[in-house]
């Protein structure tokens, strides 16, 4: 009898712990904070460019413990290379009320910075000086990574200079109206006139114009180089239209450079010097990282990645009849061969 009853106070016992247990589990959960979940606006103007920018993003995210669709949320606008449509999608973005905006577009960063207070992150844009006046302590709602897209022309046109030391003039087809042309062209002419060599420039609207006059613009009477300029009208949205550059730079027997690692030496362009947009897009998240963690914008300096790639393609040097210097080829990071 006695037995029995231990039984039944034990039994007793248990099923008032237990109900004590999910009562003060239903208590903690109804007092805990639902997890935050971010929005974070993204704009770009030409995917086959700036994609990786994107990609690079999103992953130094993940790693910081951002997982989309759970604790973030990533709201994506196009322009598909037409510039025209930039403040229009950069007003929808604004409508959303993101707690962050990213781009890897320079037009899209001048057009947040204009018309709103969100923090903006720009992710390797080219007018640096008109986005950030204080690198140091930005002012405004604005800070991002500098990985070197226009203010290393002049470095670029150092290296086709020492690939053939007797190169007299350069080919650009720049856009003017693009904002990425004044710093460009301001490191390109610097470092011509340390050079003694020649810009011959052919001012084209965009992709579709710079494709359609191909055989005049890039030519051999007009120069012994062409570089790439950091802007939509260089990069066609097309791979075809790409191949077709390449093509006539290689028929021409033309050295070429440009800043787009993703797009430059392994697509057949003799060299490439400057960072692979998916490692500067990660860069970039720590700076939203920052932010999203309540930094004010001021407290979050502008990032500079100050090492650079730079790769080379044999089989286009050899197509053109070159030989690549072995300075330069121990200098590259990367050499293609096929």
């Amino acid at each position: 009898m006695n037995s029995i009853k231990a039984i039944t106070i034990v039994l007793i016992a248990i099923i008032l712990i237990g109900v004590f247990v999910f009562f003060q589990y239903v208590y903690n959960q109804a007092n805990v904070e639902p997890m935050k979940k971010y929005k974070v606006g993204l704009l770009i103007h030409n995917p086959p460019v700036q994609n990786a920018n994107i990609e690079g993003l999103k992953a130094g995210m993940r790693e910081l413990g951002y997982e989309e669709g759970k604790n973030i949320e990533y709201i994506l606008e196009d322009a598909s290379a037409d510039i025209g449509l930039i403040g229009k999608l950069a007003d929808e973005l604004i409508a959303e009320k993101p707690d962050l905006i990213a781009t890897p577009s320079t037009p899209g960063a001048l057009a947040f910075k204009k018309n709103t207070s969100i923090p903006i992150v720009f992710i390797d844009v080219g007018a640096v000086s008109d986005l950030v006046k204080n690198v140091n302590v930005p002012e405004a709602n604005v800070t991002g990574v500098i990985g070197g897209t226009s203010e290393f022309a002049g470095k670029r046109l150092e290296i086709l200079k020492e690939i053939i030391p007797t190169m007299k003039k350069v080919i650009i087809s720049a856009e003017k109206k693009f904002p990425n042309y004044n710093p460009f062209m301001s490191s390109l002419r610097a470092g011509a006139a340390k050079l003694g060599v020649e810009i011959a420039e052919f001012p084209t609207e965009d992709a579709k114009d710079f494709v359609s006059k191909l055989p005049t613009i890039i030519n051999k009477k007009n120069g012994d180089a062409f570089m790439y300029f950091p802007g939509p009208n260089n990069f066609p949205l097309e791979d075809k239209d790409r191949k077709l550059i390449v093509a006539q730079l290689i028929k021409e027997k033309l050295l070429s450079i440009d800043h787009n690692m993703e797009l430059g030496a392994n697509t057949g362009i003799l060299a490439s010097y400057g960072n692979y947009r998916f490692d500067v897009g990660k860069k970039a998240a720590l700076l939203a990282d920052k932010i999203l963690k309540g930094a004010q914008i001021k407290d979050v300096p502008v990032l500079f990645i100050k090492d650079l790639t730079m790769e080379i393609n044999l089989k286009t040097a050899k197509s053109i009849g070159i030989t690549i210097p072995q300075d330069i080829l121990l200098q590259a990071n990367k050499v293609y061969n096929e």
